[in-house]
């Protein structure tokens, strides 16, 4: 009985030392909060070891935490860390400065696709300004004042176009079945032009567009073209997709832009 009982202590006593290991972040109207009371999101990351650690996102539905995504983090050989989510899998890496951590992240490709500074290593808790990079090109902005979004936007020859997220907007644009529905359209509607195909050119167009205050596609503009041809079929997409529901700011529809990429892949 006795060799039980201290089973059962240490066995709680693990249990414990692993929860201290936690870190758990609220958050509420996308501000980081001191604590749940009131909060709509937490993060809770969960170091496993020196070399993998989970990151876990919640949001709170009928007064029950929702799981809505799981990253799994790994520390590589290099330093960096690979963080996957899904069909989403991108490398982060770290310097650090006064105050924090100058950060850099890397698409699939080991392309740079963002960068700023974060007072945190995991989760991210981002300052000042973070910039969107495509193929070593600034394409956006968004601005942090301790973790809260204060302003995104694309960056289109010199203009600066309002993005479509909540810094922008009190409900974002929304396209009617989701961003999974959107990516079933979008994919249907792309033709591979049977020239570039002949021809074996590939790659991956990036583009540019508003949903006006009636929830249709709108000012479509090409940010990273790959071929004439692709780049007029990435468009023609874009058109056929218009099941948007627009954004709202003050009660009143706005017009916000996205960016989307299309891949055009020879199989």
């Amino acid at each position: 009985m006795k060799h039980i009982l201290i089973l059962l202590l240490v066995l709680l006593s693990t249990k414990l030392l692993l929860a201290q290991n936690d870190t758990i972040v609220y958050y509420k109207n996308h501000a980081p909060t001191p604590s749940k009371n009131g909060a709509d999101h937490m993060v809770v990351f969960q170091k496993k070891n020196e070399k993998k650690s989970i990151l876990m996102a919640y949001e709170l539905h009928n007064e029950k935490w929702k799981l809505e995504k799981t990253e799994i983090i790994k520390r590589m050989k290099d330093g960096r860390y690979s963080i996957s989510s899904g069909t989403n899998n991108f490398t982060r890496a770290y310097k650090k400065v006064n105050g924090g951590y100058y950060v850099e992240e890397y698409n699939g490709n080991d392309k740079i696709s963002k960068k700023g500074l974060s007072k945190t290593m995991f989760p991210l808790h981002r300052i000042g300004q973070w910039q969107k990079i495509f193929e070593d090109r600034v394409v956006g902005m968004d601005i942090f004042k301790d973790e809260l979004m204060t302003l995104s936007y694309a960056i289109y020859h010199g203009r600066k176009l309002p993005n479509n997220i909540y810094a922008n907007a009190d409900t974002i644009a929304e396209y009617r079945g989701g961003d999974k529905q959107f990516a079933m359209d979008l994919a249907h509607s792309v033709e591979y032009p049977r020239i570039c195909q002949e021809n074996g050119i590939t790659g991956c167009v990036l583009v540019l567009f508003a949903i006006d205050k009636q929830g249709k596609p709108t000012d479509i503009q090409i940010l990273k073209g790959v071929d004439p041809n692709m780049d007029e079929a990435a468009v023609d997409a874009i058109k056929a997709c218009n099941k948007w529901n627009p954004a709202i700011k003050d009660g009143k529809p706005i017009k916000l832009y996205n960016v989307a990429p299309i891949n055009f892949e020879l199989r």
